[in-house]
């Protein structure tokens, strides 16, 4: 992603900077549903990740704090960070967007306080190993800001099925190792902004390894 519209000379909306509840029920949970989508779509390498982005002043975007910054609470309208997700402006150009259902996620996040929830369950399942069921799913929230349009980063595009059986099959070891953190170059382990949870490897692992099925 390129410039996020600065809110340095706006009023700035007080919001807790603790962890809030455990996310139940309805309620959405900020660090696996909302902090992912940012970290992918907006702080990937070069983009908002705070490393010597001079043009928007390195903003980061990889923390809640920051994104707070430009988010307020019970409310999407002045919410500038939603704005420019939602209007298509961000990502810019030709950059992977968030889908529709992405974007409602984080509207409603917003709309329910924008709290710091974390999850104490996981509805991840490791039997969900198909491409269509499970595993696009983990490439949509925490790869396709990189690997969402061809060419894609490292020539490798997850955004639809042959394009991700391809890179599967044909990068099967080096695929694997960098899902697990465990490839000898260390920039080649993803995501970059830190390893999917353990069942998230194993569905993964279990469709490359099964031949990469639809």
């Amino acid at each position: 992603m390129a410039v996020f519209y600065s809110c340095t000379h706006d009023r700035v909306v007080p919001y807790s900077t603790s962890s809030g509840p455990i996310a139940k029920g309805d309620t959405v949970c900020f660090q696996s549903d909302v902090l992912p989508l940012f970290q992918t779509y907006c702080a990937s390498t070069g983009c908002h990740d705070g490393k010597n982005n001079g043009e928007d002043q390195n903003l980061n975007l990889t923390t809640y704090n920051n994104i707070m910054q430009g988010i307020v609470p019970f409310n999407t309208g002045p919410s500038k960070y939603y704005s420019v997700i939602k209007d298509g402006s961000m990502p810019p150009g030709n950059s992977p967007k968030l889908t529709s259902a992405q974007t409602a996620t984080i509207a409603k996040w917003i709309s329910q306080g924008a709290l710091n929830t974390s999850c104490a369950t996981t509805t991840c399942d490791t039997t969900k190993t198909t491409y269509s069921n499970g595993v696009s799913q983990i490439f949509s929230t925490y790869c396709n800001g990189c690997h969402g349009i061809a060419p894609g980063s490292g020539n490798v595009v997850l955004s639809d099925y042959a394009s991700a059986k391809s890179a599967g099959t044909s990068m099967k070891a080096s695929f694997l190792a960098g899902i697990n953190y465990t490839s000898a170059l260390p920039a080649m382990n993803m995501p970059p902004s830190g390893p999917l949870s353990n069942c998230q490897v194993i569905q993964i692992t279990k469709w490359i390894n099964n031949g990469c099925p639809q």
